[in-house]
């Protein structure tokens, strides 16, 4: 049945559009200039020069994010934001398909209000307002998942064709997000199963998928002279990217269990759902309460398929990415609250239940908007440090020895000697070469040693803690500065 124009014509609906307005003014007024990590940082080197050998950026290249950002590169003459502000018009863009996707599960006067409530999350929010790809993919997975709807709903096979492309520039993007790609494999079923498609129909349709794919990877190989120059990039970064002090990193000391609970209590809910707020977290669960007697007026078909996408990129969280880190959660983010939206506003609300969300909404704006203007006031832990150790570089020449930090202190040009060491042995043996300079360390490099079984507090003081903050990075947002105070005599021999 054709829904007109006017039956979306609500007060909901206004205050959605609204929240969605402000939301997307303010992402605009407070863009971020800082690129506070190591993969920041390759990103933004990427845009002034295209590199894989110097990790400009890392693999697989993320070709469609860089181009978009050396696009808006021509006018905006920060590469970190213009890379943000490419995330900012992806993500911009995807209030189409949220929407044309939502008023199929819940009433028309809602369709706007509960759009308002995806796109307006919070967390997604700042991480879109990154020079991240993670923003621009999110923002592409929803139209990804738009044209899964409409070719699974359109009789003609030629609908197909749209997934296809859209999950090309979804990988281009971030090609973490691959296992998205089992939507198209349960949309082929149907129509193989419904009779749509015959067996050598879906084998053209997978060609055709993996050609659009070849899109990207050739355009990409060909910079780098040639697949098998990719292919060695591939394994190199591999090779490399996981292991770190001898050891996985981060999450390698966490149960399954444990992470278990991490990936969806603390990422999921706590951080991405609620962006920390307890009063969110009450309005969220109070609102899925009140709904939870109500039958749904929704897309079964629709939301069975997002649910099976949501199964799957749980377990590819689970087990292949970092759950130290939220941003890998943005799928079961986005994709839980679209449900847990579509639920609540499937049915007519009673006052009660407008008031609830209305006041859900509002919140979220608000935290929203506080969050944006933190994260574009706040100086990174790391650029801290840089201040810091600068002006002690003009009281006495020093050496900083780092981790991850050293790529940030490199795109900043700093004035003082730093360097990334990851062994004792090797740190020991170069700081020999700077007798008459202080000999400084970062917390990372610190543990790192420990790992390695090198008992090094006795030779180690404090000298100073830089704090930023975790929702923005959860990795570097505590950074404490060590000075080192072992004497020569004893590290000569």
């Amino acid at each position: 049945m054709r829904l007109k124009s006017g039956e979306f014509m609500s007060w909901p609906n206004v205050a959605g559009a609204f929240a969605v307005m402000a939301v997307i003014i303010l992402q605009v007024i407070w863009i971020p200039s800082y690129a506070a990590t190591w993969d920041m940082v390759d990103f933004a080197l990427g845009v002034l020069h295209f590199d894989m050998y110097q990790m400009q950026p890392h693999f697989p290249g993320y070709p469609y994010f860089i181009l978009g950002g050396k696009l808006l590169h021509l006018v905006v003459g920060d590469p970190v934001q213009a890379l943000t502000l490419f995330n900012i018009i992806v993500y911009g863009s995807a209030i189409i398909p949220l929407f044309l996707l939502m008023k199929r599960i819940v009433r028309p006067t809602y369709a706007g209000m509960a759009t308002a409530m995806v796109y307006t999350s919070s967390f997604t929010i700042l991480m879109v307002n990154q020079p991240m790809s993670e923003g621009a993919a999110v923002g592409m997975m929803w139209w990804y998942i738009w044209s899964l709807v409409l070719s699974d709903e359109k009789p003609h096979n030629g609908f197909l064709i749209l997934p296809l492309f859209l999950f090309s520039l979804l990988l281009g993007i971030r090609l973490s997000y691959l296992v998205l790609g089992i939507g198209i494999l349960i949309v082929l079923y149907r129509k193989w199963k419904g009779g749509m498609v015959t067996f050598l129909d879906t084998f053209v349709y997978l060609l055709i998928a993996i050609l659009f794919q070849l899109l990207w990877v050739s355009g990409i190989s060909m910079s780098e002279g040639g697949y098998e120059s990719f292919l060695r990039l591939a394994l190199s970064f591999t090779n490399g990217h996981f292991q770190e002090w001898g050891g996985t990193i981060g999450a390698s000391d966490l149960s399954l269990w444990d992470r278990v609970v991490k990936l969806i209590f603390v990422n999921t809910i706590w951080v991405g759902a609620v962006g920390e707020s307890l009063p969110l977290l009450i309005l969220l669960l109070v609102g899925l309460a009140a709904a939870g007697r109500k039958g749904s007026n929704g897309n079964r078909y629709m939301t069975s398929l997002m649910l099976m996408i949501l199964g799957s990129y749980f377990l590819w969280a689970l087990f292949a990415q970092n759950v130290m880190k939220p941003r890998h959660a943005l799928p079961l983010i986005g994709i839980a609250l679209f449900l847990a939206a579509g639920r609540m506003l499937s049915q007519r609300l009673t006052r009660t239940g407008s008031i609830l969300v209305l006041s859900f909404l509002l919140l979220q704006v608000y935290h929203t908007s506080t969050l944006l203007y933190k994260h574009a006031s706040d100086i990174p832990a790391v650029y801290q440090m840089a201040d810091y150790l600068e002006s002690e570089e003009e009281e006495k020449p020093l050496v900083v020895y780092t981790w991850e930090e050293s790529r940030v202190l490199e795109y900043l040009d700093a004035p003082f000697i730093h360097k990334k060491v990851q062994t004792y042995k090797v740190f020991t043996n170069d700081a020999g070469y700077y007798p008459e300079r202080d000999i400084y360390l970062t917390d990372k490099v610190v543990e790192g040693f420990k790992k390695q079984g090198v008992p090094v507090d006795a030779f180690i003081k404090v000298e100073k803690h830089f704090h930023s903050s975790e929702l923005i990075d959860p990795i570097y947002h505590d950074l404490t500065l060590y000075k080192w105070e072992k004497q020569r005599e004893e590290e000569d021999g």
